[in-house]
């Protein structure tokens, strides 16, 4: 049965024997390489339980158990090695100075959420320049640090701390600067963190624990993650994940990112953005068609549904059990050049696809663009299709950034989950939730180096740190954020 649903007879590669099974170097099958990778995940949070379950017997009631992850979600079953630990902990390093965006920060916090089932940690972040030399000396500039500790907050931290307090003198992180030089003296970064510490001395119990309850999920799947790392189509970013939670983050589209398996629950959402999902069982997928038929919105983008949980092609039209969702199916595919749209629905000019194109062909689909090309233009590539009562839209192509964005926000729309919130964009950032009196906390960031006047979505809330009332517009210095309580 194995070497049947894993294909290992082509190439001989036959299993017979619990001593046949061979080391993942070397091995070229992919259903393989994707167990392999699950198991690896599996022996990762076995080890950590066991840990968990030794350090129980010793810990006092008033302790509990943590441990610190980079963000790295791929190779870690997360929910299984947290399942034991109160307040699962990250490490988050990200862009500062022109780069800073507070997009990472968001990305990292939006997956631990739902790993944590509440709020986290963040073990080790930014304090000053980082880097195992010295080619990235890149301090952030004034305030930046500042604004960065309320980012974490805004979306689920209960704990910020640094790597490291003082930068050390020796050692492979000699330029891993911490929130003291080699010195040990107060500089600018210390006076910045300890100004930042009196605020939160005034106004952080209104900021822990803070609760979302957000109406759009993206999905994540570590099997579609490796699968197409084993079988690549571009060199570009194969699982682009961040890039789907960007097209969200830029427009104030809060999301949870929900690890995506069988057990999956999605009736809290009323919208759901999948990034390739090319590895996924039949059940997996009649669930997202469950999730359309019932009322849900869906934007799915290429690869989905085309090979079973076994990474292993199905032998009917894809994409297989997601045919009647989204309305179509399709035989061929191609690697393309970066085209432009026929006529595009979304107002855009200039390459808004590359990389895959999908030869869409619809049965109650309606297309919505058409790659402008003689060849592939005969194809319908992004359609959407009006299924039970909700919709799927589907994009065939690796879209660009402003393309996602369009396609995403539109979707929101029709789904009804829009807010105030998306009537800003990235530079201006909004971050919301409950805190632990029932209160909204709305987070106002100003990622740019100018000062903001922005329309005040939220007249008539407190600025926490000031404790006045607002009006009908906020003044954002660079670098700057708000926070608002209604």
């Amino acid at each position: 049965m194995l070497n049947k649903e894993w294909g290992l007879n082509y190439w001989g590669m036959n299993i017979n024997t619990w001593d046949e099974f061979y080391p993942r170097d070397g091995a070229t099958n992919p259903s393989y390489k994707n167990e392999w990778e699950r198991y690896n995940r599996y022996r990762v949070a076995e080890f950590l339980n066991w840990q968990v379950d030794i350090v129980n017997e010793y810990k006092r009631k008033d302790q509990f158990v943590t441990h610190c992850f980079m963000p790295s979600f791929q190779n870690i079953d997360q929910p299984e090695s947290f399942r034991q630990m109160q307040y699962p902990a990250i490490n988050v390093y990200h862009d500062v100075q022109d780069g800073q965006n507070g997009q990472f920060i968001a990305y990292s916090g939006d997956y631990m959420r739902t790993v944590a089932k509440g709020n986290y940690l963040i073990t080790e972040t930014n304090a000053q320049a980082t880097g195992w030399d010295a080619k990235n000396q890149k301090p952030p500039y004034d305030g930046q640090l500042r604004q960065n500790v309320f980012a974490h907050l805004a979306s689920g931290a209960n704990m910020v701390e640094y790597w490291h307090w003082h930068t050390l003198h020796y050692g492979q992180e000699t330029y891993w600067r911490g929130i003291l030089g080699q010195d040990l003296q107060p500089n600018r970064i210390y006076k910045e963190f300890a100004a930042t510490a009196k605020e939160l001395k005034h106004i952080g119990k209104d900021l822990v624990n803070l609760k979302k309850e957000n109406k759009v999920a993206i999905l994540f799947s570590h099997d579609s993650y490796h699968a197409l790392s084993f079988m690549p189509y571009t060199d570009k970013d194969h699982y682009p994940s961040g890039f789907v939670h960007r097209a969200l983050y830029n427009q104030n589209i809060e999301s949870d990112i929900v690890p995506c398996d069988e057990q999956a629950d999605f009736s809290k959402y009323k919208m759901l953005v999948i990034p390739p999902l090319y590895v996924a069982s039949d059940r997996l997928l009649e669930k997202i068609d469950e999730f359309v038929k019932n009322g849900g919105y869906v934007v799915m983008l290429y690869k989905s549904g085309y090979t079973n949980e076994h990474s292993a092609v199905r032998a009917t039209l894809a994409p297989g059990p997601l045919r009647k969702a989204a309305g179509f199916y399709y035989q061929e595919y191609a690697n393309i050049p970066a085209l432009s749209l026929k006529k595009s629905a979304f107002g855009l000019s200039g390459k808004e696809i590359s990389e895959w194109y999908e030869f869409l062909i619809p049965e109650t689909a309606k297309p919505l663009a058409y790659a402008d090309h003689p060849f592939y233009g005969k194809w319908p590539v992004i359609t959407e299709n009006n299924y039970g009562k909700g919709k799927l839209v589907y994009i065939g192509t690796y879209p660009s950034q402003e393309l996602l964005e369009k396609i995403v926000l539109q979707t929101a729309k029709d789904a009804g989950v829009t807010t105030v919130a998306n009537n800003y964009r990235f530079p201006i950032i909004v971050r919301s939730g409950k805190n632990q009196s029932g209160k909204t906390i709305h987070y106002i960031f100003n990622y740019s180096n100018k000062s903001q006047m922005v329309n005040n979505p939220y007249p008539g809330g407190s600025e926490l740190l000031s404790g006045h009332q607002t009006g009908k517009e906020i003044a954002l210095d660079a670098w700057d954020v708000k926070v608002i309580s209604e």
